[in-house]
Formats: structure tokens, C-alpha cells, sequence
């Protein structure tokens, strides 16, 4: 075909693209349309005119078909406004039933609370304990019954107010991993405690007193454990109602919504902490104003949880949730080269691990075993720190048992250990992509750099203490990207920090909303096994093995760090993964490499089907 009769036989179609461009509101649908058009016209203008101004007209078009699309995809998954008034409000109307439920249990927990109190004077203390009675009943005779809330630092108060009101909630959350049945019996507990803690007062006609100062900062935090309740209960029912999915499927679904929920009513529980430790202890303001602020809290919650989401759904959301897309079976296909959310980058380092479970697991027990070994016979101990903040990093350090690293023999066993796991994911994963190259000169250079690398994480630890944990835990997968990238690109530490940098550049914020999904799970999974661990080494193992005897408690020894460094290194893969899948969307996001691969593609295509 003559170019003459190829640029007349499409302007008309180039110049509706032209004004399509120049319109402030575009059809999604035509825009697709046309911008397919446009590229087959380019691929065969290459093809036939490669030299000529058609070719050049062709391919600016299609830049700025592209620029729009690409922006548009960008704005529209990775933004921090879409989840707050979109996304989480999606799911809140998704979970209505679980949280109504919850809501209900709490309610008639809290009136068996009342009912019982009444009935027997000494369930109050039963619950409460005696102490607390005795404490609070000689405050109310002193005239100050709400003194509880005044005797700590208000910032020492904030802190152990917020770590004791997240283990609440957390606990409330993963219990729902037991069918449910664990997150209804915190409810239970908790609605109780709550009934006969507010009867105890109206009990002593002080229901006005009580109410405008518990009620201060309980209008959130209660609130806050309700929501937790449906969130454990929405993860319980992808197990107990699959639906037309699998069971493993539907729990991936609700674990994945219900992780989303909990990071939602997470600053909540901040910020009653806040009110319970800075303003709660000035019983003194005047009762409107506080009676005001408790009106306020009532107003957000309900507010955001209630109205918003019901005024979202009648008008309709802007996506749909994206692990409702989920495909009812169990071959999914992972999609490397592609841009995906974060969401879609959990659900896929999910499915690797599923794959590749019979390889990693025994990997995996293997490495533990070694490190167990090792620190057993090792002549230092783990020893805890007194830091600022106790109560939270010693939490934090006893889940990521590998982390309590205060001496150097330490950091090199968990240094091997997890460098062995993280390298064992890599190279399955660069198996799994088919990478054509011989590898096996390069991977002995990528191990040698994932120590490098965990070495240099666990010598932070080493050096800042229990604050180095803290760190570390809160960018991990920055660091796991940083490894993958040295691994995938065959580049060394420096060019790997300068390369992640550039990834991370127009990103960042998406990494970091990673890092909190993957964290709150791997806390999730961590706080549910603890329980059992702690139980079972302080009963079961206690009735079979004397304490007295050195080789049973070496026994009991080796079982608790195993079980504690196996629960540790049983999630490096799903950071790992994660962290990989993460780089391949950012670099998808950096250069486009696939999507103008797959443009040319069809080009050539189209172009052979004209010719033909």
C-alpha cells in the first residue's frame, strides 16, 4: 500500500484521535480502542515507512496514548487517598455481617457482665481481679475514683496503653484463624470485663463520673476491638463458608480483606491512647467539653464505618476489591513482567510459596535444625536489653526470635541461616522465569552478596541494640528488593542501592504499604503460634521431662529456640517473594520494557495479517 493511500485511507481515525486527546474527560472504552488502533497503524508504518514522517507522527501519538494510560493506571492503584475513601470503605460494607456480629456478641457479653454482677457481688472481682477492686474502691473513698488514669507519665502511659490495646486487638484478629470460635471467645471475655467494669461504678452512683471519663477515650478503643472482632471473624469465614472457591482460596480472599481492615482501625487505637493517657487524667475539665469530645469519637466512627460506607455503595465504588477477582481454582498463573498492587504482589508470593512448598520446607527445617544446633552448644545466650521502651521491642524480638541478636556469634548463625532461605527463594524464583543465561558463576557471586548484605542487617542489630530490630523489621523488604535486585541484575552492592533507589524514587509509598501488610501478617501468624509455644513449653513438656535433669532440659532447650527460629524463617519466603514481585512491577513501572515488547508484538502481528 502506497503511504499516500495509508494516511488517507486513516486520518479520519487519527484525527479523532488527536481530539480525543485534547478532550478533558475521555471515554475509557474509546480511549482503549483507539490507542489499540494506533499502535497496529504504528507497528505497520515501521514496517513499510520506517523513514518516513508518518512513522514519527505515529509514535508521538502513541507516547501520549501511553503517558495517559500509564497515569492513569498509576493514580488509580497506588494512592493513599484511594484506600482511605474507597478501598477500606469497600471493604467494611463487604464484612457488614461479620462486624454486625461482632458488634451483637460484644453487646450481649457486656449485658451478661451487668446481669452477673448484680447476681453475685464477687464476679466483679472475679474478672477484675482483686487487686484492681480494692485499688479503685479505695480511690473512690478517697474521692478520686477515676485516680487510675493519673498515676503513670503521660508518655509512658501512651506507650503501654497503645502496646496493650493492639495485643488486644490483634489477639481478637488472628483468633479468627481457629474458625472463628477464638475471636468470638475475646469478645466474649472482653464484653464482660467492659459490663462489670461500668456496673462496678454505677454500682456506687457514679455512672455520670464513670462514664464521661471511661467513655472518653472507651468510645474509640472499644469501638476499635468491635471492628478487630469482625475482622477476626470476616478472616474465620473464608474457612468456615468457601463458597465456589476452595478452602485455602477463600482464606486467601478474607485474610487478605481482613489484613486490610486492621490496618484501617490500627491509628484508631492510637489515637485513644492518646486521649486515655493526656487527657483522661483531667477529670476536672468541664463535663460538656468532655461530654463533646465523646460525642466526636462516636460521630468518626460511625461516621466512617457506618454511613460512608453504605453512602459508597449506593452510589458505587470506583474499582472492585482485587481479591475478589480471585479465580475460582488452584492453577493460577503468576504474571511476572506486569505493574500489580500490592494486594496482587501478596496474593502471588502466596501462590509461589504454595508451589514451591515441598522444596522450601524441607530447606527450610533443614537451616533451622543447623541454627539450632549452633546456638545451643554456643557457650553465650541471647540476653534482652533494657531499652527505653521495654514492653514493645521485647515483644517485638521474642516473635522475630532471629532478630535477638546481642552477640557476635549470634549474628553469624542467623546471618548463614537466613541468608541460605533467602537465597534458596531467589533461585527458585529466577528458575521460575525461565531466565535462559547460565547462572551458575553469577549465583555463586548473588550468595556471596546475600550474606553480605544479612550481614550488614544483623550488625545493625548488633550495633543499635533493640532499636536495630525495630529498624530492620520496618524495612525489610526494602532490603530483600535491594538483594533480589543484586541477584537478578548480576550487579554488585553499590550499583544494587543505586538501582533500588531509582525504583523506589516515584514508589515508595507502595513499598511501604507492602511492608505493613507483610508485617502485620508475619505479627499475625507470630502472636498465633506464640500461645500455643508458650503453653506448650510451660505444661505439656513440664509433665514429661524433669527440670531437674540436664539432658531433658537441654531437650526443652532445643524444642523452644527450633520452634521459635522455625516460625521466624517459615516467613522470609513470603518477604522474599514479595520483595521480588515488588522489583518486577517497579521496573515495569520504570521502563515500560514489557508493555512495549507486547505493543510491538501485536504490531507485528497485525502487520502480517495486512499483509496477508
Amino acid at each position: 500500500m502506497k503511504e499516500t493511500r495509508f494516511i488517507a485511507q486513516n486520518k479520519e481515525k487519527w484525527q479523532e484521535s488527536e481530539n480525543l486527546l485534547e478532550d478533558s474527560e475521555k471515554d475509557p472504552e474509546k480511549l482503549s480502542n483507539l490507542f489499540t488502533q494506533v499502535i497496529d497503524d504504528l507497528s505497520y508504518s515501521r514496517t513499510y515507512y520506517p523513514n518516513r514522517s508518518v512513522r514519527v507522527y505515529l509514535n508521538k501519538m502513541a507516547r501520549a496514548y501511553f503517558s495517559i494510560i500509564y497515569s492513569h493506571h498509576k493514580s488509580r492503584k497506588n494512592t493513599f487517598r484511594n484506600f482511605w475513601l474507597d478501598e477500606l470503605p469497600q471493604i467494611v460494607y463487604f464484612s457488614r455481617k461479620p462486624l454486625i456480629i461482632s458488634l451483637i456478641i460484644f453487646l450481649v457479653s457486656a449485658s451478661i457482665g451487668v446481669f452477673s454482677s448484680i447476681k453475685d457481688p464477687q464476679f466483679t472481682s472475679t474478672i477484675l481481679g482483686d487487686k484492681y477492686v480494692a485499688m479503685t474502691q479505695a480511690n473512690i473513698e478517697k474521692g478520686d475514683p477515676m485516680a487510675v488514669y493519673k498515676e503513670a507519665h503521660e508518655v509512658e502511659m501512651f506507650w503501654g496503653i497503645t502496646y496493650n490495646n493492639l495485643m488486644v486487638a490483634f489477639r481478637t484478629y488472628v483468633f479468627g484463624i481457629f474458625l472463628s470460635i477464638g475471636t468470638i471467645a475475646v469478645l466474649l471475655y472482653n464484653g464482660i470485663m467492659v459490663g462489670c467494669f461500668q456496673f462496678f461504678f454505677i454500682e456506687r452512683g457514679l455512672l455520670a463520673e464513670s462514664a464521661l471519663t471511661i467513655w472518653l477515650h472507651g468510645t474509640l478503643e472499644i469501638s476499635s476491638i468491635i471492628l478487630a472482632g469482625g475482622a477476626g471473624l470476616t478472616l474465620g469465614s473464608g474457612l468456615l463458608f468457601p463458597g465456589t472457591y476452595s478452602r485455602l482460596q477463600a482464606f486467601q480472599i478474607t485474610a487478605i480483606r481482613s489484613l486490610k481492615l486492621m490496618l484501617g482501625i490500627s491509628p484508631i487505637f492510637v489515637l485513644a491512647a492518646i486521649i486515655e493517657s493526656f487527657l483522661t487524667r483531667y477529670t476536672e475539665i468541664p463535663d460538656v467539653l468532655r461530654l463533646l469530645l465523646i460525642l466526636f469519637s462516636a460521630f468518626l466512627i460511625i461516621g466512617y464505618f457506618v454511613v460512608y460506607p453504605w453512602m459508597k455503595a449506593r452510589k458505587g465504588f470506583e474499582q472492585p476489591l482485587e481479591e475478589a477477582k480471585l479465580p475460582p481454582n488452584l492453577d493460577e498463573t503468576v504474571v511476572i513482567h506486569r505493574i500489580k498492587n500490592n494486594t496482587e504482589i501478596l496474593k502471588d508470593s502466596f501462590v509461589f510459596y504454595r508451589k514451591f512448598a515441598r522444596k522450601l520446607f524441607p530447606w527450610i527445617a533443614v537451616v533451622t535444625v543447623c541454627m539450632t544446633t549452633a546456638e545451643l552448644f554456643s557457650p553465650q545466650a541471647r540476653v534482652d536489653f533494657n531499652w527505653l521502651i521495654e514492653p514493645w521491642l521485647a515483644f517485638l524480638t521474642n516473635l522475630y526470635y532471629a532478630m535477638k541478636t546481642p552477640a557476635p556469634i549470634f549474628l553469624a548463625i542467623n546471618t548463614l541461616g537466613s541468608s541460605a532461605i533467602i537465597y534458596k527463594v531467589f533461585a527458585l524464583l529466577d528458575d521460575e522465569i525461565k531466565n535462559n543465561t547460565d547462572r551458575r558463576s553469577i549465583r555463586w557471586k548473588a550468595l556471596l552478596q546475600t550474606v553480605v548484605v544479612v550481614a550488614l542487617v544483623y550488625a545493625l542489630i548488633y550495633s543499635i541494640g533493640g532499636w536495630g530490630s525495630f529498624l530492620v523489621v520496618l524495612s525489610f523488604t526494602l532490603l530483600l528488593m535491594l538483594i533480589y535486585t543484586q541477584f537478578t541484575e548480576n550487579s554488585h552492592i553499590v550499583n544494587g542501592l543505586v538501582r533500588t533507589r531509582a525504583l523506589l524514587s516515584d514508589t515508595l509509598g507502595q513499598a511501604i504499604g507492602l511492608q505493613f501488610m507483610l508485617l502485620m501478617m508475619s505479627f499475625s501468624f507470630l502472636v498465633i503460634l506464640s500461645a500455643p509455644l508458650l503453653y506448650m513449653n510451660t505444661s505439656i513438656l513440664a509433665w514429661n521431662f524433669a527440670e531437674s535433669d540436664v539432658w531433658s532440659s537441654g531437650i526443652v532447650r532445643f524444642i523452644e529456640i527450633f520452634l521459635k527460629l522455625f516460625a521466624f524463617n517459615l516467613i522470609i519466603p513470603i518477604f522474599a517473594g514479595s520483595a521480588a514481585y515488588l522489583y518486577f512491577s517497579l521496573r515495569e513501572v520504570l521502563t515500560a520494557d514489557h508493555l512495549k515488547g507486547a505493543i510491538v508484538m501485536v504490531g507485528r502481528k497485525n502487520a502480517k495479517t495486512m499483509r496477508a
